[in-house]
């Protein structure tokens, strides 16, 4: 499993569903999250910032669904 780091600097592995699933709140339609979370897996390499894959998933999806990807990139999670 590849591990990623998150903006709090811990690392977490790679988990496809959860980016799938951030799509879709996003307002993807569910085929275009599953290509998205699909291709952005496949380029996913072992340190890398959370903060990258989202601007990967948002470029692949830009293709697909402007306005998604649009909701995609302004949503920033809460920090705790």
């Amino acid at each position: 499993m590849v591990r990623v780091k998150k903006r709090s600097g811990t690392m977490q592995d790679f988990e496809g569903a959860k980016l799938k699933a951030s799509l879709r709140k996003a307002g993807a339609r569910e085929e275009h999250a599953t290509k998205v979370a699909g291709t952005v897996k496949g380029k996913v390499r072992e340190g890398i910032v959370t903060s990258e894959i989202k601007r990967m998933a948002a470029t692949e999806l830009r293709g697909m669904d402007a306005a998604a990807a649009q909701r995609y990139e302004a949503f920033k999670k809460p920090t705790k």
